[in-house]
């Protein structure tokens, strides 16, 4: 087996491509004289209801409908142009309910009445333009050379850009409309968020309901209100209502399997090994690892004074494959030992997703010293198509701003169907924590187990590991023994073992430590179809033993890398992989990148404010990079239209993976002295002066077809061109972490 590597390659920053060339149709587009009378009759409709309701603030949100996912670069850039930059005036984005790959982006911009009242007049114009100059329709020829033949005079010098802007606008728009929420109906409480305007919400509900609502706050523009609160809110201002989820999170307690197996299991006292942080319910301090654990209750008088034994048992049984897994299930020994758990109860059987994000903001800002959390709690109501959950969101925020990462079950289907699975329920939608399914032992999906995508996009769960099924229970210990369990929530855990033990014990980085785990559950056979439950099981199903996630075999070269990206795009062009004695590079390779973005909840679908984009492979003689994915996006002259960057290359989703189909036979073709290449670009979702630093890791996996062990060639390149090469050693990084955590006395 060959050791991980860990390379430090010289990175070189580059700026953006100069301006961009002048905006003109996309294929097949084109606007008519019927298609501008659409939209002035949608915009007379729009101030006909405005002014027609009650309305507390000054302006007014209009949908934008789009004819199909569109890329920031085609959005509207002068229809509804006001004084403001025209994403200043975006408050939401969402899908429309068209069947999964067929959904178009619907963009809500809040604007004045006079944005309106201008946008009809300047259709009106272009109307008159349109027919007097082009006949009443304009397309993609007719922008190739914007003057020929066409006459302005009418328009001012500057109106020119206006002009064409403004047909291009409409062309990609279907119809402009008031946001609609009337369908929505809710059994319970409900977490509602609102668009933002000028007015707090205090204002607005003050100047619609005076003292006759009763709601909590929570952040700037959310609320948490019971049922007939909701459906008063809804008759009166249904417009500004932008989210609508459940606010109650019912926990299905665990109950004491009848097969419980007394047991007097040894265990020594705890040392120095790492801390993992647990949220969940309660624990009992009477079982055989209590020496291991520290524990605190974060409950209200109320929850205490309802507390009760059963609510103990989850708590505990997760906090048991933590400490002592692999002792409870042998087969399933990872090789990384036992671990320390700090035990926070935050709930007995029920607590709202807005209770519960508050306790853990609290809680994982006292406690900065732990980096993994451990999550196995969820809601049985299924996420939203069409935007992320309030908890998770506060876990993304949490996680872009810490250098913390959680892991969380991806909940269960208690009451499963035939051919009908559930989409995951919160906080399993938080994009950037590693979130995990169950599967049996055959790497099948298990029966309880629930899908992703979420967005319709974002590829959730992350990955699966073995949770036990029906009739392959796992062994957890409850506070009276040995207890049968299955579930997602006894699948993390082991998954919070392995990402402990990477950054805590060998050393890495948490963006590199998430990126091998998902590497590892891919391998080569995600390319190959390996894994067609993708909705289910993610990536794929992780190793067992950690050693086959920090090693490869003798064919392959593996290393990761750890980066700040600060510009436009950093890149290395001089990757020294060696070629065979043919001049050819007889290899497949894959690619894995993780990042954790900001996010903005209220922006809706399009959650995420950064992408990093990869490109990794051979250097082509014009100093290119020949991705192994086909990734043009940011070549010059490479333009992939926005659902297929989606689809395809990931676009806007914080894991990128890539890879060659492998094949036994498979030489790539190798340029005269030129080496591979790795480079990320990174695009905002906002118009930004400065870039802030993010990091990134990635591993990269090289397979010589041939099983040629190349290693000691690739160090000694690297070498050569004075890159910082290091193996990762695990006996030698057990020793670097016990010395560490050694107390010095000072005489």
């Amino acid at each position: 087996m060959n050791n991980l590597l860990r390379i430090k390659l010289k990175f070189t920053p580059e700026k953006a491509p100069n301006r961009p060339a002048p905006r003109n149709f996309t294929a097949g587009r084109f606007t008519d004289v019927a298609k501008i009378d659409s939209l002035i009759d949608d915009l007379n409709a729009i101030k006909a209801y405005y002014s027609s309701t009650k309305k507390p603030m000054s302006g007014v949100l209009v949908d934008v409908c789009y004819d199909n996912i569109i890329p920031k670069s085609n959005r509207i850039s002068a229809l509804l142009k006001s004084q403001k930059n025209i994403d200043k005036t975006i408050v939401g984005a969402r899908f429309s309910d068209a069947p999964e790959g067929e959904e178009n982006h619907i963009i809500t911009h809040y604007i004045d009445f006079e944005t309106i009242d201008n946008t009809i007049k300047n259709l009106m114009r272009i109307k008159v333009f349109l027919i007097k100059e082009l006949n009443g329709f304009a397309d993609k020829n007719n922008f190739n050379e914007p003057d020929a033949g066409v006459d302005y005079s009418e328009f001012e010098v500057n109106e020119k850009s206006y002009i064409s802007n403004l047909i291009i606008d409409c062309s990609v728009v279907e119809k402009l409309s008031v946001p609609d929420i009337s369908s929505i109906e809710i059994e319970e409480s409900a977490l509602i968020t609102f668009y933002k305007t000028e007015l707090k919400l205090n204002d607005i509900f003050s100047k619609i309901f005076g003292d006759s609502i009763r709601y909590s706050i929570y952040g700037d523009n959310s609320i948490s209100v019971d049922k007939d609160t909701f459906n008063r809110i809804k008759e009166e201002i249904p417009y500004l209502i932008s989210m609508v989820s459940t606010d109650i999170s019912t926990l299905v307690p665990s109950e004491l399997s009848d097969d419980i197996q007394e047991s007097d299991i040894y265990i020594p006292k705890p040392k120095t090994e790492p801390i993992i942080g647990v949220i969940d319910t309660l624990y009992d301090r009477s079982v055989y690892f209590n020496d291991w654990v520290t524990y605190e209750e974060v409950l209200d008088e109320y929850e205490k004074y309802h507390i009760k034994d059963e609510n103990r048992i989850h708590g505990t049984e997760v906090s048991s494959i933590i400490v002592d897994g692999p002792t409870l299930n042998p087969e399933l020994d990872d090789g990384c030992g036992r671990f320390r758990v700090k035990h926070f109860g935050v709930c007995v059987d029920r607590i709202s997703p807005s209770r519960l994000v508050r306790k853990i903001k609290s809680i994982v800002d006292a406690n900065p010293q732990i980096h993994v959390w451990n999550l196995s709690l969820g809601t049985e109501e299924e996420v939203s198509k069409n935007f992320i959950s309030y908890d998770a969101s506060i876990l993304d925020e949490l996680q872009a701003t810490k250098n913390t990462i959680f892991v969380i079950s991806g909940t269960n289907d208690n009451n499963p169907q035939f051919n009908k699975r559930l989409r995951i329920g919160s906080p399993a939608d938080s994009l950037n924590s590693m979130v995990v399914n169950s599967v049996k032992r055959n790497n099948e999906p298990c029966t309880y187990s629930r899908k992703g995508r979420v967005l319709s996009f974002f590829n959730k769960p992350d990955v699966s590991y073995y949770g036990g099924d029906v009739k392959e229970k796992l062994n957890v210990y409850s506070p009276k023994g040995i207890a049968k369990e299955m579930g997602t929530s006894f699948a993390a855990p082991w998954i919070s073992r392995k990402l402990c033990y990477l950054i805590d014990v060998i050393g890495l980085p948490r963006e590199v430590a998430k990126a091998l785990i998902i590497d590892a559950a891919a391998g080569w056979e995600y390319k190959l179809g390996g894994y067609k439950n993708k909705d289910l099981i993610g990536f794929g199903v992780v190793p067992i033993k950690i050693d086959d996630i920090l090693s490869s075999d003798n064919s392959e070269i593996k290393f990761v890398l750890y980066e700040t990206i600060n510009s436009y795009k950093t890149a290395n062009y001089a990757i020294p992989v060696p070629k065979n004695k043919e001049g050819s590079y007889p290899y497949v390779a894959r690619a894995t990148l993780c990042y954790f973005p900001k996010c903005r909840r209220e922006q809706g679908v399009d959650y995420t404010n950064r992408e990093l984009s990869l490109q990794f492979g051979k250097i082509k003689p014009n100093g290119t990079i020949d991705d192994i994915n086909k990734n043009t996006q940011d070549d010059k002259n490479g333009h992939v239209k926005e659902r297929k960057s989606r689809d395809e290359f990931r676009k806007w989703e914080n894991t990128k993976f890539i890879s060659h189909i492998y094949k036994s036979n498979r030489a790539l073709k190798g340029f005269e002295d030129k080496f591979w290449g790795f480079s990320v670009t990174s695009k905002e979702r906002f118009s930004s002066p400065k870039k802030d630093a993010l990091n990134f890791g990635a591993v990269i996996t090289l397979k010589e077809i041939k099983n040629v062990n190349r290693i000691e060639e690739f160090k000694h390149a690297c070498a050569l061109r004075g890159y910082i090469v290091s193996e990762l050693k695990v006996k030698n990084q057990i020793d670097i972490y016990a010395t560490s955590q050694q107390d010095i006395n000072f005489d």
